[in-house]
């Protein structure tokens, strides 16, 4: 497994929290034209597995940041 620094983890993460808005953004915008009569089951589906994905990313990425603060 690859070891990254302090600084590349911070911008992963950075990155990783500005397309988790986004897609909670758009998972807003995808309810709202399914209220409307839209099909949008599937993107729906998909973006909320993305967001998981994400988070689950976002806290691996936020233990690995205190593992190395600690030493």
């Amino acid at each position: 497994m690859q070891e990254y620094t302090i600084e590349e983890l911070s911008a992963a993460k950075k990155s990783l929290v500005s397309t988790l808005s986004k897609i909670e953004k758009a998972i807003v915008s995808l309810e709202e034209k399914q209220t409307k009569g839209g099909s949008y089951k599937s993107q729906i589906t998909l973006s909320k597995n993305r967001v998981a994905a994400l988070k689950l990313s976002l806290d691996l990425i936020e233990r690995e940041i205190a593992k190395k603060s600690e030493k």
